[in-house]
Formats: C-alpha cells, sequence, structure tokens
C-alpha cells in the first residue's frame, strides 16, 4: 500500500501541467518575474494593469489577463491597457473610477479565498492511505461501496468518540469514504496492480496461460484467465484478467478477447510456451476452437487439458446403481425444498430433534464440491429426511427405509467427500504438476482401503 501512495504522488507531480500552476499572482515580486521572463510571441503580464482590475493567471511565460472583479479570463492578445480598459469600461462601468487600491484589495481577497479553499480540499497523507487501506478492505470483502459511508465510518466515529472523545471523531471524519471514492480507489489500486503485472511479465518475456468461460448469475458470459511467468528466481501465479463476452462464447470470440487484451498489455502470442484449457469444443475445436487459432499464431506453444477438469468428468461416470441413488437424493432435496412452507416445517422438525443443520442443500452441476455436500447433508439428516417424508406421505420414505439403498447412500458421501478433499488440496497458488501427482498418486494408493 505505501509502495502504491508513493508512486502514485511520484506520478502526479510529474503530470503537473503548467495550467495547474496558482492562478492569481503574488504581488509586485511575481509580477516583476513575468515582466523579466522572455517568451516568443507572447505578451506579459505589467503590474501598472492593476490599476483597469487586471491580475493574471496560467503560465507564467504565456499569462493570461484574469479580472478580479467577474473573474473572466482573456486570451493573452488581450494583454494590452486599452483592451483591458474597455473590458472594466463595457462590464463595470461603475467601477471605471477607482482607484488601483481597490482592485489591489479585490485581488487579495480573490488570493485568500483560494488559499483557503484550497487548504480545505487538500487531503492528509495519512486520511488519504487510510481511506485506500478501506477500499482495499471492501474490495478484498466483496461488500456494496456504500458500507463505507453507511456502515463503516459511523461505526468508527461512534467507537473513537466514545473510547477517545469528540475531537477525536472529528479526525476520523475527514477520511473521505463516500461509494463513488471508494470505486476510485479500487480502481486505481487494480489499474496500479495490472501495470506492476504486465511489467513483470514483460520483463520475463516468457509466460503461460490458463483460460475457462463461465456464465455468472446475472447470465453474462465471463471469460477468466491466470498467468505464471518468471519473475526472479521464482515462478509466480497472477490472475490476469476477467473479460464479459459480448455475444456466443465461441472459439474465434474467446481468442479475439484474449488477443486485444494481450496486445493493449504490449505481449505477443510469440511469447506464450503454453495454454490450459478444459475440454470444451469453443476451447479444443480443429477448426474454429481457440486453442487452434492460438496455433496458428504460435505454433510451438504446448496445450494441456486441465487436470482437475478430468477429475470432474471422470467422477460424473457413475455405475447404474449409484446414479439412481444420486438421482433419488436430487429428488428428495428439491421436494423438501420446492415450497418455502416445508422448508420451514422441515427446518423445525430439525431443531426439534436436535441435530446441527436445519437446511438441504441445492445441488449445483457447474460447481464440482457441490455434489459432495449435498450428499453428504442428506446422510447427515437422513433420520429427519425419513421422518419428514414420511409425513408427507412421500415415496421417497421408502428408500431412506431401506438398508441397502442408505449403505449406498453412504458410499457415495464418502467418496465424494474425498474427492472434494482432493479436489480443493489441488488448488492453490503454489501448487504445481509435480506436487499434485503426489497428491492424486497419494490418492489412488488410499482409495484401495
Amino acid at each position: 500500500m505505501d509502495k502504491f501512495l508513493k508512486r502514485k504522488e511520484l506520478d502526479s507531480e510529474q503530470n503537473l501541467e503548467p495550467d495547474e500552476s496558482p492562478s492569481l499572482s503574488g504581488g509586485q515580486k511575481k509580477a516583476k518575474m513575468v515582466s523579466a521572463s522572455k517568451f516568443s510571441g507572447a505578451r506579459q503580464y505589467s503590474e501598472s494593469y492593476i490599476s483597469v482590475g487586471f491580475t493574471f493567471t496560467g503560465d507564467a511565460n504565456k499569462p493570461t489577463p484574469l479580472c478580479v472583479v467577474c473573474g473572466e479570463k482573456l486570451a493573452n492578445s488581450a494583454m494590452v491597457p486599452s483592451k483591458l480598459k474597455r473590458h472594466l469600461q463595457t462590464k463595470h462601468p461603475s467601477l471605471q473610477n477607482k482607484n488601483a487600491d481597490y482592485f489591489v484589495r479585490l485581488r487579495d481577497n480573490t488570493e485568500k479565498q483560494a488559499t483557503f479553499m484550497r487548504k480545505t480540499t487538500k487531503v492528509n497523507e495519512r486520511v488519504l492511505k487510510a481511506s485506500y487501506q478501506v477500499a482495499e478492505l471492501i474490495a478484498k470483502s466483496k461488500k456494496s461501496h456504500t458500507v463505507a459511508e453507511t456502515l463503516i465510518l459511523p461505526a468508527c466515529k461512534a467507537i473513537v468518540e466514545e473510547m477517545l472523545g469528540p475531537e477525536a471523531a472529528k479526525e476520523i471524519a475527514k477520511v473521505p469514504l463516500s461509494d463513488n471514492t471508494i470505486s476510485r480507489r479500487i480502481n486505481d489500486m487494480s489499474a496500479d496492480i495490472e501495470s506492476v503485472v504486465l511489467e513483470k511479465i514483460r520483463i520475463s518475456e516468457k509466460f503461460t496461460l490458463q483460460l475457462d468461460e463461465s456464465t455468472d448469475i446475472s447470465g453474462h458470459a465471463q471469460l477468466l484467465a491466470n498467468v505464471r511467468f518468471v519473475d526472479g528466481d521464482a515462478i509466480r501465479e497472477n490472475f490476469f484478467f476477467c473479460k464479459a463476452l459480448p455475444e456466443k462464447t465461441t472459439g474465434e470470440e474467446i481468442f479475439r478477447v484474449t488477443s486485444e487484451y494481450l496486445e493493449k498489455g504490449g505481449l505477443k502470442w510469440e511469447n506464450c510456451t503454453s495454454v490450459c484449457t478444459d475440454g470444451a469444443a469453443a476451447m479444443v475445436g480443429r477448426t474454429k476452437g481457440f486453442v487452434s487459432r492460438v496455433k496458428e499464431r504460435n505454433p510451438d506453444v504446448i496445450v494441456t487439458h486441465c487436470f482437475l477438469h478430468r477429475e470432474a468428468l471422470v467422477a460424473k461416470t457413475l455405475p447404474a446403481v449409484l446414479v439412481h441413488v444420486l438421482d433419488d437424493v436430487l429428488c428428495m432435496v428439491n421436494f423438501v425444498k420446492s415450497r418455502p412452507v416445508k422448508s420451514r416445517i422441515f427446518a423445525a422438525l430439525c431443531e426439534e430433534m436436535g441435530v446441527k443443520h436445519k437446511t438441504l442443500l441445492f445441488h449445483t452441476e457447474v460447481r464440482w464440491l457441490s455434489r459432495g455436500k449435498v450428499l453428504a447433508r442428506v446422510y447427515e439428516l437422513r433420520e429427519e429426511l425419513k421422518v419428514f417424508l414420511t409425513n408427507e406421505r412421500s415415496d421417497y420414505a421408502k428408500q431412506l427405509a431401506s438398508d441397502e439403498w442408505c449403505a449406498r447412500l453412504a458410499y457415495l458421501a464418502d467418496i465424494f467427500y474425498h474427492l472434494n478433499e482432493l479436489n480443493t488440496r489441488m488448488q492453490g497458488r503454489s501448487e504445481n504438476l509435480v506436487t499434485s501427482t503426489d497428491k492424486i498418486n497419494g490418492f489412488r494408493s488410499k482409495v484401495q482401503l
């Protein structure tokens, strides 16, 4: 965070434009400096112009006339006494007989107001750092941007005022935490992280990609990518990008979106050594697949199939006797959760029987760990579920009364629990092919038990 803030301050100092210089003159000393400077083709300001109500603003080499009465700015070509006096006579005829001291006082008052405004709007370094830290916490917790202004800031003020007094609470109130401010802070930090990662990849020259396409809860197709590259003496893995696919999720569209991002970041397909995808047709199709498009740009690229996805595909091929058990479990869950009144009755029954959990879980096909969690929860609540289905006069109660069916349910719950544990262990930043192979071989040895 400290490095990010220092880089931001350095960039703002380097990007300071000439027009961002103080907008008002600082008196005779400043006027002499302007008159002494030389700029080809530019008229210079003279201290005598204050007698007609004009000071200057902007670049000292090419000043802009500024009326101290109405604040209107004129072109540099109007920096002559006749044009300045004409402005005073036409726009402020009641002030044309005023002496120079009157306009000096107006200029001084305007300078004081500008100085006060700058002091008021200037953000303290500690306040700025606190604002970025809160924005980072909100981004990591995936909360709404309005939570800082509606909850965090009032809570901090209440705690500090009670523990440290009202003066400390006033200091806390200076931290900018509006929803727009939090959004800007998160965008700034995101852009900084992105620039650092791209710079390291450019230095490394070689990189590998892992891509997958999925649909979010709002129905939009999202393309996610991770990248690995050599950073010094270590191999780094970072989240690369998340881009929305506007229309179709074809291999050509995935390749187009990925190529545009690489070109924007100054990267080339020729430096991509490996691509890892799942087995979808849009990814590995022979003619229009994403992989075939990548090979057209880089024939030497190595293509691998995600081993987690392979394991998930293998887990779907169950024997016929176990497939019926899994289908019955899903029908039971849907029967209980089909109506809210049934869910409430089942929750009350579980609470009365003193079990830990009171609700069943929905099965989501796209999530690899979902099947194991659903089976484990149904097996845990099998007695309560049998009582509920019996009271509801459902035919599924006979399944739970069968010892053979419950034994198969116990086997499925147990084997999928171990598969979920293996899946979880094979995910993470420090994971690689060697460590994953050891875990898979260990799992195959344990399965025999």
